[in-house]
């Protein structure tokens, strides 16, 4: 068998979400059909319309070196929960990360004392990036990835993905095609994020995509997304890796696609031409025609839904059952579609099917929305993540 050919495998998924930290949690809430979401409490609120939130509650490692970077934290223990004792240069670190967790104090301490003549002068951000500073390294993208690396002893590569909601789904793609292509033999990969928080919030209040109650996907009376934070991580290894130190196989991923709509800053492409392609080339990794469940994007926005149900009519027909989980624990933005993987893996590996909590009155979208969690086993299952500004990744996992 070629390298390309390798066969990817998961062996083992760190999460923390609204529901708790670890894959047992999560599952157990969404299997009994429940929602994580409840009043915002994170910050005082008082005049933004906001009602819920999907918030972590759970206990998250103290980093020295980052001490108030939440989505660090949330990373870590995420990854933690998937260590290995690894041959550091044949494994590598793949994360999808968002913007970054600032707060007005942070701003101002960070930025606002580089502003010369009105703009950011960033040869004096870069000099003041010093090892006994937390600000302004908090706003390094890749910063997490590199940290993530070196608790996990990964000499491999290192990638992180920042393509809005779908930088989660992306970077576990990216890694999987890293193993099938011979260059590794286990793959770290996921998202994190966290943006409840006052600028956060109220820059999707402006964007308009936030709801001002709860979060009803495929809903006839949706009106946006509950905003959510989280953190999963997946271990890939190559089945002869897995295989050969006797390890337990919880699922497989099959294929993956992805595109760009290349259409509108925050707006989907209206025919859902990139949200199908990158279906479509999914499949074609897999070698598959079709699935039996889609884990939908989902966001609970009116034109979202309509879009992502309109795409997946395109590429799967009318009666694939559909669903969301965004409305039990929020949208993890850049984490969401690692987060979404975890709950796939744990669904094929434990023989049940989402449902999308929130959706009371299924809008007439053309596609078979399943609102409650059925029981029964499931070969595949295919799971999208669209982004800001056209991004977009599918992911197909199969029962091990």
């Amino acid at each position: 068998m070629s390298a390309e050919g390798r066969q990817v495998v998961v062996t083992a998924v760190g999460v923390v979400s609204a529901f708790g930290r670890g894959l047992g949690p999560l599952a157990s809430g969404l299997r009994a059909g429940r929602s994580a979401l409840s009043e915002l409490t994170a910050f005082e609120a008082q005049g933004l319309p906001i009602a819920s939130a999907a918030q972590v509650q759970a206990e998250l490692p103290q980093l020295p070196d980052h001490p108030d970077d939440r989505k660090a934290r949330l990373a870590l223990a995420a990854a933690l929960d998937v260590a290995l004792d690894v041959e550091p240069t044949r494994a590598g670190v793949w994360l999808g990360t968002g913007l970054s967790s600032v707060t007005p104090r942070e701003l101002a301490e960070d930025a606002f004392p580089h502003v010369v003549d009105g703009r950011l002068d960033r040869a004096r951000v870069h000099a003041d990036i010093a090892s006994d500073r937390v600000a302004p390294r908090r706003h390094l993208p890749e910063r997490v990835t590199a940290l993530v690396a070196r608790e996990l002893g990964c000499a491999g590569p290192q990638q992180t993905s920042f393509s809005a909601c779908a930088a989660g789904a992306l970077a576990i793609a990216n890694g999987a095609r890293s193993i099938r292509r011979g260059e590794v033999d286990v793959a770290f990969c996921g998202g994190h994020d966290a943006m409840i928080h006052p600028l956060g919030v109220l820059s999707f209040i402006v964007l308009g995509a936030l709801s001002e109650d709860t979060c009803r996907p495929f809903d006839r009376r949706r009106n946006g997304f509950a905003i959510g934070e989280g953190a999963a991580v997946l271990r890939l290894e190559s089945r002869e890796h897995a295989e050969a130190r006797g390890a337990e196989v919880l699922a497989a991923l099959l294929g993956s696609g992805s595109s760009v709509d290349a259409h509108n800053v925050t707006a989907p492409h209206p025919e859902g031409r990139g949200a199908a392609l990158s279906m479509r080339r999914a499949l074609a990794e897999a070698g598959l025609s079709t699935v039996e469940h889609v884990n939908c994007h989902g966001t609970g926005t009116p034109l979202g839904d309509k879009v992502e149900a309109r795409a997946v009519r395109q590429v799967l027909g009318p009666d694939v059952p559909v669903s969301s989980i965004k409305g039990a624990i929020g949208h993890c933005i850049a984490a969401a579609g690692a987060v979404e993987a975890a709950a796939c893996i744990a669904a094929l590996h434990e023989g049940w099917s989402p449902g999308t909590s929130g959706c009371e009155v299924v809008d007439d979208l053309g596609v078979t929305v399943q609102r409650d969690p059925v029981e029964g086993a499931m070969q595949t299952l295919l799971s999208n993540s669209f982004g800001f500004g056209g991004q977009n990744c599918s992911l197909i996992f199969g029962r091990a």
